[in-house]
Order: C-alpha cells, then sequence, then structure tokens
C-alpha cells in the first residue's frame, strides 16, 4: 500500500549511484506535457514498465503545481537507479496542501490527481523548504519495479 505523509522530513534520496537529472519549465499550461516527456526520456528504455505510471502521476503532480500555484517556474528533480525511480516537483507555495480527495465522485473534473498518485506511486509526500515559515514546497513520488514494489 502506498504511503503518503503530509510532514515528510526530508526528500528520500535513492543513494550515491543514482543518475540525478533536473527541468525547470515556466508556468504555462504545456508544463505537464514537457514533465512527461523528460521522464519517458530518462526511463523510457532502461525502466519501460515504469513508464505509465510514470507519466500519469508526473502529469498529475505537475498540472496540480500550474493549477494551484503562481510560481513562475517549476523545478522537476528526477532520481533514477537501477529498480526505482524518485520524483519531484517544486513550487513556491507551500500551503494549502495538497491532498488526495478519498472518494471522488466519477462525474468530478478535478480532484481525483493525487488519489491516482497514491495508486500507482509506491510511496509519496510533501518537503517543505523554509523552516518554521515555508516558502516553497516539493511533492515528490517513487517508482518501483515490480521486483522492488512493497509487500
Amino acid at each position: 500500500m502506498p504511503h503518503a505523509s503530509a510532514l515528510t522530513p526530508s526528500v528520500p534520496f535513492l543513494g550515491p549511484h543514482a543518475e540525478r537529472y533536473r527541468l525547470s519549465t515556466p508556468h504555462t499550461p504545456r508544463a505537464p506535457k514537457i514533465a512527461r516527456d523528460f521522464l519517458v526520456t530518462l526511463i523510457g528504455v532502461q525502466q519501460p514498465s515504469l513508464v505509465e505510471p510514470g507519466t500519469l502521476c508526473m502529469s498529475e503532480v505537475v498540472t496540480n503545481a500550474i493549477r494551484h500555484t503562481r510560481s513562475p517556474r517549476i523545478a522537476i528533480d528526477v532520481s533514477v537507479s537501477d529498480e526505482r525511480v524518485l520524483v519531484r516537483v517544486h513550487d513556491n507555495r507551500p500551503c494549502p496542501l495538497p491532498a488526495p480527495k478519498r472518494l471522488p465522485h466519477e462525474e468530478f473534473e478535478h480532484g481525483r490527481g493525487l488519489a491516482l498518485v497514491e495508486a500507482h506511486a509506491a510511496r509519496w509526500g510533501i518537503t517543505f523548504f523554509g523552516g518554521f515559515s515555508p516558502r516553497s514546497k516539493a511533492v515528490w513520488f517513487e517508482l518501483r519495479a515490480a521486483a522492488e514494489a512493497p509487500q
């Protein structure tokens, strides 16, 4: 079962052998597609089983950053190891807290994004930056290859 934590003390780290990539995109409706394409480029050959859940999660998290913040830029940080992929999407608005809606109605056009992330990611969470008066946050999710999936 995926784990979400609203007050994660630090962003997870995949270890010293993970490859790390960064992308910065302007606050634009094209950002989710750019982010999805970026992720496919990074994991498409090495971890094809993670492309579909990864692009779905990426699209939802970046769309939320565009829809709910005024960040002039959205920073995307992707770490790739042999079995796992960690994606962090940074924006400049720490509140309101993103949270999945437990039972989104099928007819609702919005509100299902983080529930989809929770269903497809091995785990996800939020990290705040700026101490007691946070100035920004990163919503992150981790994907694992089938052999690494939690029980």
